[in-house]
């Protein structure tokens, strides 16, 4: 008898140590993926914010002045105190800090559920591809995750036993969340309503069920409504490419599971995706938590709502990544649930867990490989091979590419200048470069184009990127034929 009890308890302590074993080195290798990933040039939307940042007169303006989507309040905030640097992987840092956070976060929600969740959420979400890309951009996504999971934990604390102090980091928490991505209200929505369904669920009057409605999210409702008038009324869409509603979806299932997003898949990741999070929700139901609102709000009927019923023109699956983090977490409870209770089936959750990670990793050594473009390298190149002091370069879309050109002449030598020609000057000023992109990771570049009065270019370089929509684009610098001599192949 003695020795058995002694076998169990060896048996506990080495289930034990294995988990902590997880646990750390999860945590650590996607903090050296996040850090790794923050490498390489800024892509539009990093330096457009970068811009947005530098060039406000104040502080205030940043919020008063220019409204439009692709300004992320807080990430703006921080590029300005950042200021002016010449190691761009410095902008990068807050979003970087805040994924690490996010994901020590999740290991303290699934807390509540296991021993064993925290390592299943960290390995899942810590190596997660659009977890680890947006987590090393320089952009309001990684604060937006990290405030949505704190605010999530921070509420189940205050249900707990609430006190004045977790109030107000709650407050906190949700105010900054919508300063960091207007996504955001995702989150608050599905927080609010799973805070009304749990506090009649714990058999609190209307009236008190009220009381506590408003004791939660009055003061962060009155602060969204504040950064309605001033700002969000106010916002354009600066645009980009149209997707379907289909698209949006095939490709948001694609990157959370790790699947490759191509239009033969997506029927396939969507409806893994969709029966993975509604098999979770089913057992957390089963188990009496009224939790599982909370998960089918967030990441089903919210989300759905704004495809199907506001159907807004322009829509990424990157809108959505505030949901990502939860999704994970469902993940981990379900997984770590089938593996406790499967029996000799146990293994078909680590199989899941080992197939979704390995999808990811792929993606993942593709960014490390690739980053988000080589617009630095190419104005080198065009640099090195123009005798003149003078670049002058033409594009295929002339804001994108224009406003890359801009930014990315500040590391030229003094002795060196861009001089920008737009698409309607070039019947009277032919550009010795011209400069086409494609975000279509399988677009093929002509070796030799032509341009109207501009004459034929031949290919000189290719600049590739990861291939992640937003997050950069290929370049194709092409040459004047009149310098083919000159022409690198």
């Amino acid at each position: 008898m003695q020795a058995h009890s002694n076998a169990d308890l060896q048996k506990v302590e080495r289930t034990r140590k294995l988990r902590r074993i997880l646990l750390i080195v999860g945590f650590a290798v996607s903090a050296v993926l996040m850090s790794a990933a923050s490498r390489g040039d800024l892509a539009l939307d990093e330096v457009v914010s970068l811009q947005k940042a530098e060039n406000a007169p104040t502080w205030l303006e940043i919020v008063t002045q220019n409204q439009n989507d692709n300004n992320h309040l807080l990430n703006t905030f921080f590029l300005r105190l950042i200021g002016r640097r010449e190691n761009l992987y410095v902008y990068r840092i807050p979003a970087v800090l805040f994924g690490m956070a996010t994901v020590a976060t999740l290991g303290l929600a699934a807390r509540r559920w296991g021993k064993a969740e925290p390592a299943w959420v960290v390995c899942l979400a810590g190596l997660s591809f659009p977890m680890i890309l947006y987590c090393s951009e320089a952009r309001g996504y990684a604060p937006a995750m990290f405030f949505a999971v704190a605010s999530f934990e921070l509420l189940q604390r205050c249900q707990e036993r609430c006190t004045p102090a977790k109030l107000l980091i709650f407050w906190t928490s949700l105010c900054l969340g919508f300063l960091s991505h207007f996504s955001f209200v995702f989150v608050f929505a599905a927080l609010g309503g799973w805070s009304l369904i749990h506090e009649k669920f714990i058999g609190a009057s209307l009236r008190g069920a009220g009381v506590s409605i408003a004791k939660y999210y009055a003061v962060p409702a009155i602060f969204l409504a504040g950064v309605y008038l001033v700002y969000i009324r106010h916002m354009i869409i600066l645009g980009g490419k149209i997707y379907s509603r289909w698209e949006v979806a095939g490709a948001g299932a694609s990157y959370a599971l790790g699947f490759a997003d191509t239009p033969s898949l997506r029927f396939i990741s969507v409806s893994c995706a969709t029966a993975l999070a509604g098999c979770g929700i089913l057992v957390l139901f089963r188990q009496k938590r009224d939790v599982w609102l909370f998960f089918a709000l967030a990441l089903l009927v919210f989300p759905a709502l704004v495809a199907i019923v506001l159907h807004p023109r322009i829509l990424y699956f990157r809108y959505f990544m505030v949901c990502f983090p939860f999704f994970y977490l469902l993940l981990a409870f379900l997984f770590a649930t089938w593996f406790r209770t499967l029996g000799k089936m146990k293994m078909i959750p680590v199989l899941l867990l080992l197939a979704i990670t390995t999808g990811h990793l792929i993606k993942i050594s593709g960014l490390l490989h690739l980053g988000r473009g080589h617009y630095r390298q190419a104005l080198y190149d065009m640099t090195a091979a123009t005798p003149g002091p003078v670049i002058v370069v033409g594009s295929d879309h002339d804001w994108r590419n224009g406003t890359l050109l801009e930014f990315y002449a500040r590391f030229l030598p003094p002795s060196k200048k861009i001089f920008y020609i737009p698409s309607y000057k070039r019947n009277e000023v032919k550009p010795e470069w011209l400069i086409v992109h494609s975000l279509d990771a399988t677009f093929t570049a002509s070796s030799e184009v032509e341009v109207g009065h501009a004459g034929k270019y031949l290919l000189f370089a290719t600049y590739p990127y990861c291939g992640s929509p937003g997050s950069g684009y290929f370049w194709f610098v092409y040459r004047r034929l009149a310098d083919a001599d000159t022409v690198q192949n």
